[in-house]
């Protein structure tokens, strides 16, 4: 997983960097979410060794388990919940693109997008401020290991599955409702233009043109169910009842961080255009490098 990641938002970012590209919002979101997709991952496999070496007691430090304990698992719900809300940022964006057509201010975007980035980061980790606050560390002596655990009272665990709850759902209304408005306002445009052909003719194109949003919507809301089905569960998973389940269903989470560049970039005709020359100049300066040498 941290294989493919590294490759695909390391060509997203390579693609997005583009100054074309960042004149518009649409284009910084992307940016922006190819960065967090990639450090996710990076910090998901961070936490996979630093428990590893943990368990088997190659890391015992306390305060570098106490500060892993409180901040890792925190960052890695921040930034799952932060690419959800970019994406359904991107999805407006592009609503908003196609309704002003020519009037559709490209450097307020850009401008608005740089406040909406910040917002969203900042209200992200604010709404999430209370699991950093109640986790503590336990030394199993049974096992004679010592445990990350959160400890939530009634409360906040009811306050945990709303913010889960919105987190998930806001997002995915979002791209779904703004994917179901651009085939509908695309259609009628084209309508309006084209006479030979009916508004519903025009309706089956473009669904056929831009189903890849509809599908995109619903495989990332699919991918991310396990996500919300494990924040609500209680208790710790014992080693002994078979956790594979549990640790495909967290790992599952994480596979929209892989598929930005096939999302994103492939299904568009212009960041497919402006990857390409990306990529050939990549390639011009390798094939001169290795002519050098």
């Amino acid at each position: 997983m941290l294989f493919i990641t590294l490759i695909s938002n390391t060509l997203s970012i390579m693609t997005f960097w583009s100054e074309k590209l960042r004149k518009v919002g649409c284009g910084f979101y992307l940016l922006i979410l190819s960065i967090f997709s990639l450090f996710s991952m990076i910090i998901l496999n961070l936490k996979l060794w630093i428990f590893i070496l943990s368990q088997m007691s190659l890391i015992t430090n306390r305060t570098f388990l106490w500060i892993n304990c409180i901040s890792i698992e925190f960052l890695l719900q921040s930034l799952l919940i932060i690419r959800d809300w970019l994406t359904a940022c991107v999805a407006i964006e592009r609503v908003f693109v196609i309704k002003k057509d020519v009037h559709f201010d490209k450097k307020k975007s850009k401008q608005t997008a740089r406040w909406i980035i910040m917002t969203i980061v900042i209200l992200t980790m604010i709404s999430l401020i209370y699991d950093p606050i109640h986790r503590e560390l336990i030394d199993d002596k049974e096992d004679q290991r010592t445990w990350c655990i959160v400890r939530y009272s009634s409360l906040i665990r009811i306050i945990d599955s709303v913010v889960h709850i919105c987190h998930f759902m806001i997002p995915f209304l979002i791209n779904l409702l703004s994917a179901m408005m651009i085939i509908v306002n695309l259609a009628r445009t084209h309508s309006n233009s084209r006479k030979k052909q009916t508004y519903t003719q025009h309706l089956k194109e473009q669904f056929h043109q831009k189903k890849h949003l509809i599908i995109s919507s619903i495989l990332n809301v699919i991918l991310s169910i396990p996500r919300l089905i494990i924040s609500f569960l209680t208790g710790c998973i014992q080693p002994k009842r078979d956790p594979w389940l549990f640790l495909f269903g967290y790992s599952i989470s994480f596979v929209p961080s892989l598929l930005t560049l096939i999302v994103f970039i492939l299904p568009s005709e212009v960041y497919k255009k402006e990857f390409d020359t990306i990529i050939k100049q990549k390639k011009e300066v390798i094939r001169r490098c290795c002519h050098l040498n």
